[in-house]
């Protein structure tokens, strides 16, 4: 039990000092990088991951995990409003993911074509608190009726994407976290009835 548990350990220190490397070097880090950023060998990382493609595919997996688990959080907590859980759901973001410069993403679809497909997929699934908190605003008249999911999840996706593909943030200073932010503000306020 003690090897497992130690093996999933060292996995998650891989995977999380993947994405602080990633956040530092960009698109050029390297194995040898992330291996340094935690004292281990690249060997140790290669007999978790047989290649960088595997450990990015694990990455963009953890990452929205951690996301799908601070839906669920917003979703019990019912203190919250309707809308402001449909704007919380929206934009999730778990703080230790604030850092990442999303603007470096891009570069890695491009080179990893079977990461980006992971990341498209990731992207468009999972929308069943989204959906069920835009049902429920309609049920409480706080949402209009004829909103389609549909429409709001390629708006959605749409916006992520090019933010992503486009040298927008840096031109324009707007951390991902803050972009999100003003994207979802639009879609919610576009949805809400006043």
């Amino acid at each position: 039990m003690a090897k497992a548990a130690d093996r999933e350990k060292l996995r998650k220190d891989i995977i999380l000092s993947t994405i602080e490397v990633f956040n530092d070097r960009g698109v050029i880090f390297t194995m040898s990088d992330v291996a340094t950023n935690i004292h281990i060998s690249k060997k140790t990382i290669y007999k978790e991951f047989d290649s960088k493609e595997e450990l990015l595919d694990t990455v963009v997996d953890y990452i929205f995990d951690n996301i799908k688990a601070k839906e669920d959080e917003i979703m019990h907590d019912k203190s919250l409003s309707t809308i402001d859980r449909l704007r919380l759901i929206l934009g999730a973001m778990p703080e230790n993911y604030r850092d990442i410069d999303f603007q470096n993403v891009y570069p890695f679809l491009e080179k990893f074509p079977e990461v980006s497909r992971k990341m498209q997929y990731r992207l468009a699934t999972g929308w069943e608190n989204t959906i069920s908190l835009i049902e429920q605003g309609k049920k409480e008249g706080v949402i209009r009726k004829n909103i389609d999911i549909r429409f709001v999840k390629v708006m959605l996706e749409a916006s992520i994407e090019k933010v992503l593909s486009d040298d927008m943030l840096s031109r324009t200073g707007i951390n991902y976290v803050d972009a999100l932010n003003q994207i979802v503000d639009i879609l919610v306020d576009g949805m809400i009835i006043k």
